[in-house]
């Protein structure tokens, strides 16, 4: 009687569901497409796409080592459970090491005219965040905004792309080192320790909620972070600010007033607030104004 390969039944077990053991959620705007915190990625069957580093692969085992960066012997040891139909093992502890998006200069003046076109951010205010290291231009002309932990390490990238039309949605997509996300994209703060932190959902939105001076922007002590997506629990890395304030300036929708509405009933600290008018996030009312 022949015996069943393991390495076949681990590289067989469904993308859908290792996905979901990684972390993963499935988003609900398109059933193909998985995020996490710092990742995104589409899965076709037996195959699976990274949007970001813009490379794919097939198989259980390969999409296990791809998102942790654990080896082989790892990877068989956490899809064991899954092939079984059980529960998978522990998380790989292998991570991988930061790789962000190589600076190229000689692109920056065409996605800083783009961001400024596109997305009407001040043109001064993108040269003081690439002065400072928070912002700049790779090759394939996305901006790439630096995220940082509480201490101003730098922890990964909020990526977005600026070679589409204004008005249509254009590439985005994150780079970490781990699967311990420790920080993201924040403004700087005329204090070590923020005593208010204002959350939007995007580095671009971060940047329109400051320019167009929002409530809480103009206090001492103030910052501005984006949580990379309406997040319903706050990232554990800024309350080594130990902030007394929470602004929730998720974008006007339900997704935004969902998670806002969540972070409030976990967290006295926490206070809504929603772009006015019919502007679904702070970019939109920028454009509008």
């Amino acid at each position: 009687m022949t015996r069943p390969d393991p390495v076949a039944a681990c590289r067989n077990v469904p993308l859908n569901r290792v996905a979901i053991a990684l972390g993963y959620r499935r988003d609900p705007a398109d059933r193909a497409r998985f995020k996490r915190e710092g990742s995104i990625i589409s899965i076709n069957g037996e195959r699976y796409f990274d949007h970001l580093g813009g490379t794919g692969g097939g198989g259980a085992i390969d999409l296990v080592i791809h998102a942790t960066g654990c080896r082989f012997p790892d990877a068989l040891r956490f899809l064991g459970g899954l092939a079984g139909r059980g529960k998978a093992a522990a998380m790989p502890a292998g991570t991988r090491r930061l790789r962000l998006p190589r600076p190229s200069p000689g692109a920056w003046p065409r996605v800083r005219n783009a961001l400024v076109r596109q997305r009407a951010l001040r043109p001064d205010t993108l040269e003081a965040c690439r002065s400072r290291g928070l912002l700049y231009a790779d090759g394939r002309l996305n901006a790439v905004f630096v995220c940082r932990n509480a201490g101003g390490d730098t922890t990964g990238a909020e990526i977005v792309g600026t070679t589409h039309k204004a008005g249509t949605k254009g590439f985005r997509g994150m780079a970490f080192g781990s699967r311990k996300i420790a920080g993201s994209f924040w403004l700087p703060c005329d204090r070590n320790r923020p005593a208010l932190v204002i959350l939007a959902e995007s580095a671009v939105d971060a940047i329109s909620a400051r320019s167009l001076r929002i409530e809480g922007t103009r206090e001492s002590g103030a910052v501005v972070v984006s949580t990379v997506g309406a997040a319903g629990t706050l990232p554990p890395w800024i309350e080594d600010w130990k902030p007394g304030r929470i602004v929730c300036a998720y974008d006007a929708d339900s997704a935004g007033d969902e998670a806002a509405e969540r972070l409030a009933l976990s967290d006295p600290r926490v206070v809504r607030l929603r772009p006015s008018g019919n502007c679904k996030d702070w970019n939109e009312l920028l454009r509008q104004r």
